[in-house]
């Protein structure tokens, strides 16, 4: 069950203020510095002589923060652009180093020669900064620790004094609109098989290198399958290629590949790491921790890939399907709707609501723009044209976004009906059970509001109607009231009296007229106001209707202040508490006594709770929360694991009331500041772009984004395709197109890319095939010393990057070697780690966000804990144990022997030759058949004597099967060879 934030923004707890920067009073270093004149002359020495160097990425980030926090809320006030107390500028790292009147206020690398460190440690009595109060020793120590690290600074638009002149992001290359080149020329035309080629040619030549040769046919083709399928071919495969001279024979290969549903399956998981995607939601107090239709995202993806869905309506449909037509009739088809699990599927942050939009706005813009929007939250990004206002401008649109209740089904009609009558009988028994209790527990609570409303609203008045008032606890604890139905109470109560409507209700008339007087102005206003709503309106007139009751109670007689006002309101709830307890029970006799009673308590009176149907379970108390959430929970995993439960997408929609977004200063909810629209970046739209209209503005952000105006949206996607083909993008920060970026190695290239994408109908196949047919993709792998020398890091592309397999081409592949990989798409997630090991690919394994089995992280799995913009490679002792010790690798290789094996008969090179093609796809050197029939002799031959040498015993004493059965001869072979560099590289 999901709440929508704007629909519980009256019960929403009292902000965690630990979580966000305080801003506190600027710290008045200057007065103390000036007065220490000793050692400046010597401090000024050195900050002359100290120059900068550019910081390291971990300097930098480090001073991002932890240091400028720091200044900007401590000390910029006073020592910043506007004011220099003492002639001091603490904004640059020259202005701290040229210092004030009494010389520079950061001697680099010398903390204890440092003023702003002596005057923030409060060590001399006539040196302590901040005036107001010393700062925390964690803030102490880390500007200690920034001193004596050499007070790096980062350059950059922000990162320096701020300065006049050009703006570097107006021309920053990722912000400028796309621009196709021609081709360049180069002296070698013959190599160019594509137009990439022109352009990796034109940079190798200007390095004075060349490129590296054609690998051979073998490997190509392991190389293409690999890439686009994530297992290897068949040996059958490979011969038929390497047979096959026709100058058309690899581009036949690259349709065949993409044409095959294997290829959804591995460039749809490359889409999931974009899209953090896990089946859990990570810790969530007592909710059910799974996903029940993840799935349908991920089987949606995998679909996506191998239909060629143009990338522009992909992301229309992920993040604004529920907005876009569907068909009608027999033709509408709901299953684009679960596309949505892009915005969806993320982490639940003890479902806390604004963590969860945050985490939306990051997928987004580092999803599909390459822009770390996210951080703007606090205040205006640090080096990109990114101000707070536009982080808060999306905030509304996703604020204005709910997650139904119930969430809609994406099978055709009748499609599971035949399977799912028992389903739905167990399904509605288990949600009559939760909303059986909920109904009861609310019923609980509307019967004390009657009984003791009176009360709650006496504690309320004295709490000044404040929601997140602290000591809302302690007056329930004394009144003997529940806390959280208290603040129910001051909410539901509060909004009321804030609705102007309200202004002419029969019974809030008076308290709206008292409360217009001015404090000051009471005494001497409030009889006037009392005589105006008890006296007959004049002809003509429209005065407001007050219930009798109310005007005999709350105006019988004069009142002094409002204090007196809520006095006698809860008087006349006191009075009708006891007229409610008196038999009989249901109508009060009396009809002045019914109807203010309907009037307050009824269907839709003032303290109905009816209006806030998704809030009612935030009303019951921590146990009774607890078993909802294990009620709810049920359902939640009746509909996750019941092979019957009907396919539903989860979406977003609409909020019937978008909100109307306010910069939350400091990144404060608590502290919310000025308003903004909701509309897109200014960096891309201007800063006069347009406020969206429609609804949430879900789908004018997702037509924005698909705009083939922005510059960014193609550029990103074409860099991610270049990066999961060659294992480093053109621009080597995939998530990351802002001013701190890796500029392009071939910016031109990227372009013409990003163009020709665009024109071909945004077609990621298409792509895949301007890059694949190229000569550059088609290079060895083999080192070359003398362009190493020149480009080690093979920016340039002078060689195809070997690349080791990840770990889903990894598990993927011992699959298919061994022959026992299930071809089935899509459906529920299995568990890959319990025996009975699945034979499913590793895409449709169960991915647990809050536990992530070890085995994925040895293997490098992306974190799915946010947007995953490349894959780490670690090489550590566990992958290799894995790979020796592990069932799973035992049974592929007992199966894989199985498979080869000679029989008895006593030649074992056949069946040698027949394991390197179906692992290595060639035959076996000479040295390495002569080593095969040697370990396979030794091992069938008698046991070693208790002398005979360690390299012996090791090669006898195999791990055994969990069967508790020892690997053969043949099976140990077949192991070793799924062990090898060359099994587990893409070369």
């Amino acid at each position: 069950m999901i709440v929508a934030a704007h629909e519980m923004d009256f019960l929403r707890p009292v902000p965690r203020f630990g979580s966000f920067l305080r801003l506190t009073a600027c710290g008045f270093l200057a007065v103390a510095l000036a007065a220490q004149g000793s050692g400046s002359a010597r401090a000024d020495e050195k900050g002359k002589t100290a120059k900068a160097a550019a910081p390291s990425p971990e300097a930098a980030e480090f001073f991002e923060a932890r240091i400028r926090p720091i200044l900007v809320e401590k000390c910029l006030n006073c020592h910043g652009e506007k004011k220099q107390s003492s002639s001091l500028r603490l904004d640059s790292r020259e202005a701290m180093l040229r210092g004030g009147d009494s010389g520079p206020a950061v001697a680099p690398s010398q903390p204890a020669e440092s003023l702003i460190i002596q005057a923030v440690t409060y060590k001399d009595e006539n040196l302590k900064m901040p005036p107001k109060g010393k700062l925390p020793e964690a803030e102490v120590a880390m500007l200690t620790q920034w001193v004596a690290m050499g007070a790096p600074w980062p350059a950059g638009p922000k990162g320096g004094k701020l300065a006049a002149g050009k703006d570097p992001a107006a021309d920053h290359w990722a912000f400028r609109p796309l621009r196709p080149s021609p081709t360049p020329t180069v002296k070698d035309s013959s190599w160019i098989a594509a137009p990439v080629d022109a352009y990796i040619l034109a940079g190798l030549e200007a390095r004075g290198l060349k490129p590296s040769p054609a690998a051979d046919r073998r490997t190509l083709i392991r190389r293409a399958t690999l890439d686009l399928w994530g297992i290897p071919p068949t040996p059958e495969e490979v011969e038929a290629f390497e047979n096959d001279r026709s100058p058309e024979a690899w581009s036949r290969l690259i349709d065949r590949l993409l044409a095959s549903p294997r290829y959804g399956e591995r460039w749809g998981r490359h889409w999931l790491d974009v899209a953090r995607y896990a089946d859990t939601k990570g810790y969530v107090f007592t909710q059910e921790r799974r996903y029940p239709y993840s799935f349908t995202y991920r089987d949606y993806v995998i679909d996506a890939f191998n239909n060629d869905l143009p990338y522009d309506r992909f992301i229309m449909e992920q993040i604004a399907a529920d907005r876009l037509p569907m068909g009608e009739g027999d033709q509408k088809d709901t299953r684009p709707l679960a596309g949505m699990g892009f915005l969806t599927v993320g982490r639940r942050f003890l479902l806390d609501q604004n963590e969860i939009i945050d985490d939306r706005i990051d997928v987004v813009c580092r999803g599909l723009l390459g822009l770390t929007v996210s951080c703007a939250r606090c205040h205006d990004h640090k080096y990109d044209p990114i101000p707070t206002d536009d982080y808060y401008s999306l905030y509304g649109i996703f604020a204005s976004s709910v997650e139904p209740e119930e969430l809609p089904v994406i099978e055709a009609p009748g499609a599971h009906r035949e399977r799912s009558a028992e389903f739905n009988r167990k399904l509605e028994a288990a949600k009559k059970a939760r909303d059986d209790y909920l109904t009861a527990r609310i019923d609980e609570i509307r019967q004390d509001f009657a009984d003791r409303f009176s009360r709650y609203l006496r504690a309320a008045w004295d709490l000044n109607l404040e929601p997140r008032n602290p000591k809302t606890d302690e007056r329930a604890l004394a009144d003997k009231l529940n806390s959280r139905r208290l603040r129910a109470a001051v909410a539901v109560w509060r909004r009321h009296l804030q609705d102007a409507a309200a202004a002419n209700d029969a019974v809030l008339a008076p308290w709206h007229a008292f409360a217009a007087v001015p404090t000051k102005d009471f005494a001497a206003k409030a009889e006037e106001v009392r005589r105006k709503l008890t006296a007959p309106p004049a002809a003509g007139a429209k005065a407001p209707s007050v219930h009798p009751l109310v005007a005999r109670i709350v105006l019988g007689k004069a009142v002094a202040s409002m204090n007196d006002v809520a006095a006698r309101y809860v008087e006349l709830f006191a009075a009708l508490e006891a007229k409610q307890k008196a038999p009989p029970a249901g109508a009060l006799p009396e009809p002045e006594w019914e109807s203010l009673r309907q009037a307050i308590f009824g269907p839709k009176g003032l303290l109905s709770l009816a209006d806030v149907p998704n809030g009612r379970r935030f009303l019951l108390d921590q146990t009774q929360r607890n078993q909802y959430e294990a009620l709810n929970g049920a359902i939640d995993r009746l509909n996750a694991s019941d092979p019957s439960a009907p396919l539903r997408a989860m979406v977003m929609k609409d909020a019937p009331n978008p909100v109307e977004p306010h910069v939350f200063l400091r990144g404060n909810p608590g502290r919310p500041g000025k308003q903004v629209p909701r509309r897109f970046l200014q960096v891309l739209a201007g800063p006069d772009a347009p406020a969206f209209k429609q609804g949430s503005g879900r789908l004018e952000l997702a037509r924005s984004i698909a705009d083939p105006k922005n510059p960014l949206t193609a550029r990103v996607l074409v860099n991610r395709v270049w990066h999961w083909h060659f294992g480093k993008g053109l621009v080597t920060t995939p998530s990351d197109f802002g001013l701190r970026s890796d500029p392009p190695s071939h910016p031109e290239l990227l372009d013409d890319l990003a163009s020709h994408f665009i024109a071909d109908g945004w077609s990621i196949k298409t792509l895949h095939r301007r890059i694949m047919l190229s000569n550059a993709y088609r290079q060895s792998s083999l080192p070359r010393p003398d362009a190493a020398e020149v480009d080690p890091e093979n920016r340039l592309v002078w060689r195809f990057n070997p690349q080791r397999l990840d770990f889903e081409a990894m598990r993927d592949s011992v699959l298919a070697t061994s022959g026992t990989l299930d071809p089935a798409v899509g459906g529920r997630p299995v568990m890959l780690t319990e025996a009975p090991f699945s034979p499913r690919r590793t895409v449709y394994g169960f991915i647990d966000r809050q536990n992530l089995d070890g085995l994925y992280r040895t293997f490098d799995f992306a974190v799915p804990d946010a947007t995953s913009p490349r894959r780490f490679v670690t090489t550590v002792p566990q992958q290799a144990l894995f790979l020796m010790n592990s069932p799973f690798l035992h049974e592929q290789a007992r199966r894989l022997a199985a498979s080869v094996r000679p029989g008895d008969s006593a030649d074992p090179s056949a069946g040698i030759r027949g394991l390197y093609l179906r692992v290595l796809l060639r035959e076996p050197d000479s040295d390495e058949l002569a080593m095969a029939e040697m370990f396979l002799k030794r091992q069938a031959g008698p046991p070693p004597s208790s002398s005979g040498s360690v390299v012996d015993s090791w090669r006898k004493a195999v791990v055994p099967s969990k069967s508790g059965e020892a690997l053969s001869p043949w099976e140990q072979l077949a192991q070793v060879l799924l062990l090898t560099n060359e099994f587990m590289f893409e070369e």
